[in-house]
């Protein structure tokens, strides 16, 4: 018994994939970033359509106010620069948060659909464990190629994609 542990440990398999390169080439991602980059542009130009009325009507007080401007009609102008200016902040803030929630909704689904082919292959193929290999580059794990399959290719053949040459990194 002793002598066939060390035999059935080394019967296990092991693989390696690269999920990012996998999530890319769905054409549920391209469509998703498609979306969020219209999105972006969108709330930029809405940013810098306020961030332009600010600086319009802050170059506006500088010219009309002089020594001889009641400090009412002074400090109503500073109070409503001020206001503009809070709003384009909060508004700032607003924007990043739905961008990112957009992306998260967007997004996840294209995950979650790689990463449950990846376990249906794990489980038909019968691997111990499949490795992210940009994960493991991040903690300095290191994988020996010999030992284990890079099984990319059979994960993008049963989600019917093509892998590029050189995916970009988020």
């Amino acid at each position: 018994l002793l002598l066939a542990a060390p035999l059935a440990l080394c019967a296990q398999k092991y693989a390696q994939v690269d999920y990012f390169a996998l999530v890319q080439a769905t054409p549920e991602f391209k469509a998703a970033q498609t979306e969020l980059e219209t999105m972006g542009k969108n709330l930029e130009k809405d940013l810098l359509e306020m961030r332009t009325e600010i600086e319009t009507k802050a170059q506006k007080y500088q010219s009309e106010i002089t020594a001889q401007t009641p400090e009412n009609i002074r400090a109503r102008k500073e109070q409503e620069l001020q206001d503009l200016y809070q709003r384009y902040q909060q508004a700032e803030q607003d924007n990043t948060q739905a961008f990112e929630q957009a992306k998260q909704q967007k997004l996840q689904p294209v995950y979650q659909k790689v990463a449950e082919v990846i376990k249906a292959l794990a489980q038909e193929g019968g691997y111990v464990y499949i490795m992210d290999k940009s994960a493991a580059q991040g903690t300095y794990i290191f994988l020996n190629d010999a030992l284990n399959e890079d099984v990319t290719a059979k994960v993008a053949a049963k989600l019917g994609v093509t892998l590029n040459a050189t995916p970009a990194r988020p």
